[in-house]
């Protein structure tokens, strides 16, 4: 909507105290206490919403969900620090869901070895005489201990 301009330095005027205003506020305020900074700046109450279009159209203020009013910079900055704030929260949930992944994996390979280690003791108490039973020992022993040099490494990464 077009006002008319009976005095563009009037206009002018307006809409440099609403920046300014905007800037000394906190970079935004809500459009009830940006009018009354700007009555107490001088302004005409005719000449606020006016003005307060004109900066809108021009792409120089902006209001977010909440209603307040910023300069476009502002709001802008504020976006991105948001969005900021989102990625880092994702990158969080997603660290620990690998951690507990991990943590199941860990769990696991332990398991797998106690397993392992409990099945080469009662093998050796029944069949300890057989030879092929002493070779698959030796390389159940070899396994195992790959397995626990995983685990140290994993443990080391973690801490």
């Amino acid at each position: 909507m077009a006002y008319p301009l009976n005095d563009s330095k009037k206009m002018d005027k307006s809409k440099n105290d609403i920046v300014n205003i905007l800037k000394m506020e906190g970079y935004k305020i809500d459009s009830g206490n940006l009018f009354i900074a700007f009555k107490e700046a001088g302004g005409e109450m005719s000449d606020f919403k006016p003005a307060l279009d004109e900066l809108t159209n021009e792409g120089k203020i902006k209001s977010d969900s909440d209603g307040n009013i910023m300069t476009v910079e502002d709001f802008q900055r504020e976006k991105s620090q948001e969005s900021d704030n989102v990625e880092e929260e994702e990158n969080i949930e997603k660290e620990s869901e690998t951690t507990a992944d991990d943590d199941n994996e860990l769990e696991s390979i332990i398991k797998l070895k106690e397993e392992t280690d409990s099945w080469l003791i009662d093998k050796l108490k029944n069949e300890g005489s057989d030879e092929n039973l002493k070779v698959e020992v030796q390389e159940l022993r070899k396994r195992v201990e790959k397995l626990e040099k995983i685990i140290e490494n994993m443990t080391r990464a973690f801490d």
